[in-house]
C-alpha cells in the first residue's frame, strides 16, 4: 500500500511541488507586507497557512522548505531589527515555536494527505473488487439459471415420458391382459354351467378356478385403471381420487378414504393428472413403505388455492430411514410442475401426512 502511494506521489514532478512551496511563501510574505499594519502582531500567521498548504498539496518536503523560507521572511523582514538576522532571545523562542508547530503541522498535513491518498487508493481498489465480484456473480447466476432451467425442462421431460408410459402400459393391461382374462373366465363360466349341468365331481374346481380368474381380472383392472385413470377425462378428478381409494382399498386390503366436502373441479387436464400421480403414489408409498393400515385423502379448497393431503397411521418417518426414493423425487417435481408446494410431515406417534397446495386457475401446464 506505502509503495502504491509512493509512487502515485512520485507522479506529481519535483519541480512544481518545491516551486508551489516558494509561490505560498511569496505569497504569505506579499499578503503579511500588505496587511503590516494591521497584522503587525500576528504575523506568523499567514506563513503558517502556507507551510500547511505546502505540505497539504505538495508534501513534507515542500512542507519544511515553506517553513525555513518563512522563518528567514520572518527573521529579516518582520522582527526588529530589520533586515538583519539578529534575535533577542524572545524573537529566538517566538520563531523556534513557529518552527517546532511548521514542522508538527506539516508533517501531520503530509501524513493527512497520504492517509487521504491511501483511502482513495483503497476505494478504488475495492470498488474494483466490488465489480469484478458483481460480474463473476452476474456469470454465476446465469449459469444457474441456465442449469435450472434445462433441469426443470428434463423433469418435465421425465413426467411426460412417465405419463405416456404408463398411459400405454395402462391401455395395453386394458385392451390385451384385461380381455384375455375376461375371455377365459368366460370360457370357465361355460364349463361349469357343463359340468354343473351334468353333475359331474370336478365342477367345483372349475367353479374355483373361475373365481380366481375373476379375482385376477379385478387386480389386472385396477392396475390399469391406476396406470391410466379413465376418470379423470370423463368424470374429473374428485371422481378419480375415490375410484383411486376405492381400488386401492380392494387391492391391498386396507381402509382407503377419499374425503371432499365441498365440489373442486380442475379445468386443467395436465395439472389435475399431477395431482392425481401425487395422490397415488403418496398413498401407495403410505402403504407400502410406511405399513400403513388406514390412509385418507382429502381434497379441500380455499380459492384461489386448493390443497390435497394424504394422512396415514403409518411407522411415520422417525422409525425408519425416510421414504426418500425415486417416488417422493417424483411427487416433488409433479408439485414443481404445477408451480405448487410439496410438504411432508411426521409426528412421533407414527401418524404421516403429505400435503400439496397448488394454485386451482388454468395453467399451462405439460
Amino acid at each position: 500500500m506505502n509503495m502504491n502511494i509512493s509512487s502515485r506521489t512520485n507522479l506529481f514532478p519535483v519541480v512544481p511541488r518545491y516551486g508551489l512551496a516558494l509561490v505560498v511563501s511569496a505569497l504569505a510574505f506579499v499578503l503579511t507586507r500588505w496587511f503590516a499594519s494591521t497584522i503587525q502582531y500576528n504575523a506568523f500567521d499567514l506563513f503558517q497557512g502556507a507551510v500547511v498548504i505546502s505540505a497539504c498539496y505538495g508534501g513534507l518536503g515542500p512542507g519544511l522548505l515553506t517553513a525555513v523560507v518563512s522563518i528567514f521572511a520572518l527573521d529579516y523582514f518582520f522582527i526588529p531589527p530589520l533586515k538583519t538576522l539578529n534575535l533577542g532571545v524572545v524573537d529566538f523562542l517566538r520563531l523556534s515555536v513557529f518552527a517546532v508547530v511548521a514542522v508538527v503541522t506539516g508533517s501531520l498535513s503530509a501524513r493527512l494527505k497520504e492517509a487521504k491518498s491511501e483511502l482513495e487508493l483503497a476505494h478504488d481498489k475495492l470498488e474494483r473488487r466490488v465489480q469484478e465480484r458483481t460480474e463473476q456473480l452476474t456469470h454465476v447466476n446465469a449459469e444457474l439459471e441456465a442449469e435450472n432451467a434445462h433441469r426443470l425442462a428434463a423433469e418435465k421431460e421425465i413426467l411426460q415420458i412417465s405419463s405416456r408410459e404408463q398411459r400405454r402400459l395402462g391401455e395395453d393391461l386394458h385392451d390385451g391382459l384385461c380381455q384375455t382374462l375376461a375371455g377365459i373366465r368366460l370360457l370357465s363360466q361355460e364349463l361349469k354351467s357343463k359340468l354343473f349341468a351334468e353333475n359331474l365331481p370336478w365342477a367345483k374346481d372349475v367353479e374355483r378356478i373361475e373365481a380366481r380368474l375373476g379375482e385376477a381380472l379385478t387386480q389386472a383392472d385396477i392396475v390399469a385403471r391406476g396406470l391410466y385413470p379413465v376418470e379423470l377425462e370423463t368424470s374429473g378428478l374428485m371422481a378419480a381420487l375415490q375410484e383411486l381409494t376405492t381400488k386401492i382399498s380392494t387391492l391391498y386390503g386396507v381402509d382407503c378414504r377419499f374425503k371432499c366436502v365441498q365440489t373442486v373441479l380442475i379445468e386443467d387436464s395436465a395439472k389435475a393428472i399431477h395431482v392425481y400421480r401425487i395422490a397415488q403414489e403418496a398413498v401407495i408409498n403410505a402403504i407400502k413403505r410406511g405399513k400403513a393400515k388406514h390412509v385418507t385423502v382429502r381434497l379441500t379448497q380455499h380459492p384461489p388455492k386448493v390443497t390435497l393431503s394424504i394422512t396415514d397411521d403409518g411407522v411415520g418417518l422417525h422409525s425408519q430411514r425416510p421414504r426418500q426414493g425415486m417416488g417422493l423425487k417424483m411427487m416433488n417435481y409433479r408439485a414443481r410442475m404445477i408451480n405448487g408446494v410439496f410438504r411432508m410431515r411426521s409426528r412421533s406417534h407414527g401418524v404421516t401426512r403429505v400435503i400439496c397446495s397448488f394454485d386451482s386457475e388454468p395453467e399451462n401446464v405439460q
